[in-house]
């Protein structure tokens, strides 16, 4: 007996498809992977001690509200690189305050904490991994850009150690710098456009720094 021609396609398609029915369903995220936040210099003025009052409000400390600088609501989600939600990845930041000083034994010691700055927290991402942070845009200083240090942990990934910068003042002040710092060639990837907002008379920053974490 003769078989058409369309039947013999169909049956063909379907030994050759079949097999794939058995194969689980991927998000289009976990098929294209997400470029993972680009590494930075962590520089010298990790704080030696996370003890104390230390949280994800940088502008209180000790009952004492700081005044200075340009208030800052900072926040972003965390995320894998397969588009993955990361819950309870601890986020620690840390920076400079707007006289120019880091809470630091090498640098500023703890005067930025007796004008009110904390100069470092740390908070754990929520369910959504979204964290948020107040405190407030750091200045620049000896040559570098104004910037916010981050590092990133959570089980099952490469740990992020990088730093935040603003869009259109991210140059470092030298060529030395700019050549032999060590700092990430992907700053445009690191680079952020707070949004301004008005309350009252006074301006504050919404700033949005999404990450993602390279699986190890």
């Amino acid at each position: 007996m003769k078989i058409p021609r369309r039947s013999s396609l169909q049956v063909l398609a379907a030994a050759v498809f079949a097999p794939l029915s058995f194969l689980p369903k991927l998000s289009l995220a976990q098929i294209v992977k997400l470029k993972a936040t680009p590494q930075d210099v962590e520089g010298p003025y990790y704080p030696t001690t996370w003890n104390g009052e230390v949280d994800n409000d940088l502008t209180t400390l000790n009952g004492k509200k700081y005044t200075g600088g340009i208030p800052m609501t900072l926040r972003g989600r965390v995320r894998g690189d397969s588009g993955e939600i990361l819950k309870d990845a601890r986020v620690e930041i840390w920076q400079i305050d707007d006289v120019g000083e880091y809470r630091h034994p090498g640098f500023g010691g703890e005067k930025p904490a007796q004008r009110g700055f904390q100069g470092y927290g740390w908070m754990q991402t929520d369910d959504g991994g979204q964290y948020t942070f107040q405190t407030i845009k750091p200045i620049g200083y000896s040559g570098r850009p104004p910037h916010v240090h981050f590092k990133v942990i959570a089980p099952g990934y490469i740990t992020l150690i990088t730093e935040m910068y603003f869009a259109g003042e991210n140059a470092e002040g030298s060529l030395y710098q700019r050549l032999f710092g060590g700092f990430s060639r992907e700053r445009d990837l690191l680079s952020i456009s707070p949004n301004r907002l008005s309350l009252g008379k006074a301006e504050t920053l919404d700033a949005v720094f999404d990450i993602v974490l390279a699986r190890l």
